[in-house]
């Protein structure tokens, strides 16, 4: 049932979800879309030098942890995470993208408004243009808070 022909709003659910792009209801999101150069992979053609990697992060934050939404120091600061992406630049090889992830979700959990956080890393040339694969978390700063690392 279409929620807007049946005139029934609050079956809407919390996540409104458009083609690739995800909305938290009553949230700000930061945004960030990067291509960086990463050491990654375990395939050896990989471990011959970076390859690029596309990263998409978001970072929500409730409309009601933002007193003043003019104010830098009171929103959610996307300059944090663009620089955390390109941080990764200087790191030693990895054998997964998963430890990238985590380093970007650190960061971004880091702005105490921040109640959730996705990131993504797609990785475009590995099988030629035949396929991405990609990895991604979601998680909640209680989540996110839990994890044993």
């Amino acid at each position: 049932m279409h929620a807007r022909s049946s005139g029934i709003v609050a079956a809407l659910p919390t996540v409104l979800q458009a083609k690739e792009f995800l909305v938290l209801a009553d949230h700000w999101c930061a945004s960030v879309d990067a291509t960086i150069q990463l050491r990654t992979g375990c395939n050896p053609l990989e471990q011959h030098g970076p390859q690029a990697v596309i990263v998409h992060a978001d970072a929500w934050a409730p409309v009601t942890a933002v007193a003043d939404p003019h104010d830098i120091r009171q929103v959610v600061d996307y300059e944090v995470i663009f620089l955390a992406i390109r941080k990764l630049e200087q790191d030693d090889h990895r054998i997964c993208l998963e430890s990238s992830i985590l380093d970007v979700m650190d960061a971004i959990f880091s702005m105490a408004i921040v109640s959730e956080a996705s990131v993504s890393m797609h990785k475009p040339h590995v099988y030629n243009g035949q396929g991405t694969p990609a990895i991604s978390l979601r998680l909640t700063r209680g989540q996110w808070q839990s994890l044993n690392r």
